[in-house]
C-alpha cells in the first residue's frame, strides 16, 4: 500500500505492559481495514522517564529503589504483538526527533502518525485504501485529523466545511492527534518548521513533580510550531489540514492516554 504508519512511542511508567499500544494498532486494523500490506516503523522516544534515584511506587503498587527502566523488556513485548512482529524499531531522542526520521525515512506517498495510545471509533466510515485515493485525487489537501473533539468552531480550531467526496473540514488546527500526511509537502513545508530542541511557543516546559525525578507532561515542538505559524487563511490553505468529518461530528478518535495522567495528576 501506498501508506506508512510511524507508531510512535515512549517509556511510560506503566512498561513493560503493551495493553494500551496492542489495543492502538488493532484499533487501526479494524477501522481501517487495509487492502494489502503496511509498513510499520516503530519510534520509541527514551526520554520521557529521567533518572529516578531513591524508592518509587508504580501506579500498579510495585514498590522500586533505583529503579531501572525496563526498556528492552517492552521492546521485546512489542515485538511479539502480531502486527509488529517485522516492524522496524528506532530509537529517538524526542516525539519530534521521532516525527523529523518518520518523515525523511518514508517510501511511500503518505505517512499515517499514530501514537501508542489512542483508539479509533466505529463513526469513520472510510478504509484507509479510501482515503489514499482520496489524497491522490485532492492535492491541495495535505493532512487528515482525526479529531478526539467535536468538529466545532473554538478560539483555536476553525471548522470550514469543504464540498468532497468524503465529508471534511479545512481547518487550522495542527495536532499529534492520529493524522494522515502527504509526504512530499511534509518535507517542504511541515519540517522546516519543526523544532526539534523543544517548544518555543511555550518556553517553559511544564513537569509533574515526581518522587526523584521530573516527568514532562507536555509536547512542544510540532503541533505547538504549526499552530503558531498557521495564522492566516493564506497559510490554513498552505498547510492544507482537514478534520475527517461534517462541521458538528463527533469525535473519531479516544485518547487512552500512554502517560497515565490521572494517576501522576495525584502528584501534583
Amino acid at each position: 500500500m501506498d501508506v506508512t504508519i510511524a507508531f510512535m512511542t515512549n517509556y511510560t511508567l506503566d512498561i513493560p505492559n503493551i495493553i494500551k499500544q496492542k489495543d492502538t494498532i488493532e484499533s487501526f486494523y479494524k477501522i481501517f481495514k487495509p487492502n494489502g500490506n503496511i509498513e510499520i516503523n516503530i519510534f520509541c522516544d527514551e526520554k520521557p522517564l529521567s533518572k529516578i534515584e531513591g524508592g518509587f511506587t508504580l501506579f500498579n503498587g510495585d514498590r522500586y529503589n533505583d529503579y531501572k527502566i525496563p526498556g528492552d523488556e517492552y521492546i521485546k513485548k512489542l515485538k511479539e504483538i502480531d502486527y509488529f512482529k517485522d516492524a522496524k524499531i528506532i530509537k529517538t531522542k524526542s516525539l519530534c526527533d521521532g516525527y523529523i526520521k518518520a518523515v525523511n525515512m518514508c517510501k511511500t506517498n503518505y505517512l499515517f502518525f499514530l501514537e501508542h495510545d489512542w483508539l479509533f471509533l466505529d463513526n469513520i466510515n472510510h478504509t484507509i485504501n479510501d482515503l489514499v485515493k482520496f489524497l491522490d485525487n485532492n492535492k491541495e489537501i495535505n493532512c487528515i485529523l482525526f479529531n478526539k473533539i467535536r468538529n466545532s468552531p473554538l478560539n483555536w480550531q476553525t471548522i470550514t466545511p469543504l464540498r468532497k467526496e468524503i465529508p471534511i473540514c479545512l481547518t487550522n488546527r495542527q495536532s499529534n492527534n492520529p493524522n494522515i500526511l502527504r509526504i512530499s509537502h511534509a518535507k517542504e513545508i511541515r519540517l522546516p518548521l519543526i523544532k526539534p530542541e523543544g517548544c518555543s511557543v511555550h518556553k517553559e516546559v511544564q513537569f509533574y513533580k515526581m518522587p526523584g525525578f521530573n516527568l514532562p507532561h507536555s509536547c512542544g515542538g510540532i503541533e505547538c510550531e504549526l499552530s503558531e505559524w498557521c495564522n492566516s487563511k493564506e497559510k490554513v490553505n498552505i498547510l492544507g489540514t482537514v478534520i475527517y468529518g461534517r462541521k458538528g461530528y463527533n469525535p473519531t478518535v479516544v485518547h487512552s492516554d500512554g502517560c497515565d495522567r490521572d494517576y501522576l495528576n495525584k502528584f501534583t
